[in-house]
């Protein structure tokens, strides 16, 4: 088989989601594609850095707050780079806390966050997925979108809101995946009989969910 980004002979595999996602003791059945050795280059302090973002982020399940307070900062204190650049912009917010009694709000602490950088290792899952799921490249430029991070106003940007939005659209989301404590994902396609014409969302956490859009009329994968 060729890497899922190219026409290059496979060099070794691509793990999607990368593999410091998931807690030891959840590393089965991972998803894998073939890869070159261009495109099999060391995105790791990158995937470390958009697992710590996602684990963090209020609303996921119990895995991911164990998983932040082990292998996360586990990485901080490994990486003190890796926790200046988490850390550096802070900004403290306020939440309503669902899961007491009354819904009490709550103060909590809002990072800055490098969105060029997380949506480069979206990309980059999302054409790995594709190819796994239909055993071909996905000929689009992708465009991603998620409610979950904010601007700095707390509220959703627009993309965020058209997915509030289309949630309510589209009811219950077909997901699958061997693992969903930890990742799920789901292809929806549209009226076009293309394969390349449909929204991928990628959930982790049972919480967080990135969802990825094809542009019209290009050619990818483009990361």
């Amino acid at each position: 088989m060729a890497c899922y980004i190219c026409d290059k002979e496979k060099f070794s595999v691509e793990h999607a989601p990368a593999k410091c996602f998931f807690p030891k003791d959840k590393r089965v059945n991972l998803i894998t594609v073939d890869s070159c050795k261009e495109h099999n280059e060391d995105t790791s302090k990158d995937d470390e850095y958009v697992r710590n973002i996602i684990a963090m982020t209020i609303g996921n399940n119990d895995v991911a707050i164990n998983h932040f307070l082990t292998q996360c900062l586990k990485s901080f204190k490994h990486s003190p780079g890796l926790l200046k650049t988490t850390t550096k912009e802070q900004q403290q917010v306020f939440y309503s806390d669902n899961n007491s009694a009354k819904g009490e709000i709550k103060p909590t602490v809002a990072f800055g966050i490098d969105r060029l950088r997380i949506d480069q290792v979206m990309r980059k899952m999302a054409y790995a997925l594709y190819y796994h799921k239909f055993n071909e490249r996905w000929n689009r430029e992708l465009n991603t979108g998620t409610e979950h991070l904010r601007e700095k106003s707390m509220k959703a940007d627009p993309m965020g809101l058209l997915i509030q939005e289309s949630k309510k659209e589209i009811g219950e989301i077909p997901f699958e995946g061997t693992n969903p404590e930890v990742f799920q994902y789901a292809f929806l396609r549209s009226e076009s009989e293309d394969l390349n014409e449909q929204i991928l969302i990628m959930k982790f956490y049972e919480g967080f969910e990135m969802w990825m859009f094809p542009i019209p009329n290009t050619n990818g994968p483009v990361i």
